[in-house]
């Protein structure tokens, strides 16, 4: 119990770029205005410290505002909360960058949330509590089990968090649950982590390091490995695999914040809701790809920019995949050409 009530966060930049260097960078901005696919159709699933659901980057994207409805849109299982409100800004800020109107990847896609982190420190059970909410949403009074509706989950997840063994986890505490998200058609995105300046081997939490789960790591405007940004090869499960998967921007990131404002931030936890906005544009542009896990994931990984910038010693210059980036940098605008090629 807290003693007194937590202030809320509050952003320190007036407002978001007209041009976001981030959304530019993967093409995301050539995908809404030549293409004209901005992620209608698609659901998100955000499990983070919370959301300021009134914030005017994200309020009219919000699934429950449709039907003034919380019930299977909203959960907060440390507090209650019974409508979308965030004190620390962490969700906040990760979801403008995928459904924000000036600040998002796909910013006609809808979201649903679930606050796994209220206090920017988790443990397994809020976790799973989120991640079967994202699989089978249920209402605010209802039993998960018996009044979950999957025909209400979500399509794409975002996971700009890890759970280290502090928190109560090891290295396969969640591999039953990704295994069942997967199943149910689910694309799982995670951000690498951000203690990559501890070398290689640092994505080491789940959910990261997990073969399942479509794994971020964090590029600057240069396209340049961000210093902090996770690398492979994971080694506590004894795997040896490639991590992660691909690069996004995670640096000096503009997005919404509580109190309606706007704040700059940095970390893997800003990269992998590029992605994320980018399944949903894929989807979005070609429903027939929604739920089909594996070619999602071959059409971004053949479609990502190589990666021509520094990289740390153990990924190889040229090598595809790598432990720096995996197969490149997320190029949104090929990623969709591509998806719509498939019947």
């Amino acid at each position: 119990p807290l003693r007194n009530e937590i202030p809320s966060s509050q952003g320190s930049v007036d407002g978001p770029e007209l041009d976001p260097w981030n959304i530019d960078l993967i093409g995301a901005d050539r995908v809404q205005s030549e293409l004209n696919v901005r992620g209608a159709g698609i659901v998100i699933g955000q499990s983070d410290s919370g959301v300021q659901g009134d914030h005017p980057e994200i309020i009219n994207q919000y699934r429950g505002k449709f039907d003034g409805m919380d019930d299977y849109n909203w959960f907060d299982p440390w507090f209650g909360s019974i409508k979308p409100v965030d004190i620390g800004g962490h969700g906040t800020h990760t979801l403008g960058s995928i459904v924000g109107k000036n600040t998002g990847v796909a910013p006609e896609a809808e979201w649903i949330a679930c606050v796994n982190l209220a206090r920017n420190l988790g443990n397994p059970a809020y976790y799973l509590d989120c991640m079967q909410f994202m699989l089978a949403p249920f209402p605010q009074d209802g039993n998960p089990f018996q009044d979950g509706k999957p025909e209400k989950g979500a399509n794409v997840l975002n996971n700009s968090w890890g759970c280290p063994a502090v928190e109560g986890c090891d290295p396969e505490t969640f591999i039953p649950a990704v295994r069942a998200l997967k199943a149910a058609g689910i694309f799982v995105v995670a951000s690498a982590g951000n203690t990559g300046m501890g070398g290689c081997s640092s994505v080491q939490d789940p959910l990261a390091l997990y073969e399942d789960v479509y794994t971020v790591g964090a590029v600057d405007v240069n396209r340049n490995l961000a210093g902090f940004s996770s690398v492979g090869p994971v080694t506590v499960d004894g795997s040896n695999r490639t991590k992660p998967d691909i690069g996004a921007p995670g640096v000096n990131v503009v997005s919404s914040y509580p109190g309606s404002s706007y704040e700059m931030a940095s970390g893997t936890s800003m990269a992998g809701p590029h992605v994320v906005g980018v399944v949903a544009l894929m989807w979005s542009a070609n429903p027939n790809l929604v739920g089909d896990i594996e070619t999602t994931t071959r059409i971004l990984n053949e479609t990502a920019d190589t990666y021509s910038g520094v990289f740390p010693g153990c990924a190889l210059d040229g090598e595809r995949p790598n432990n720096a980036v995996g197969y490149g940098i997320v190029n949104a605008y090929e990623a969709v050409q591509k998806a719509l090629e498939v019947k």
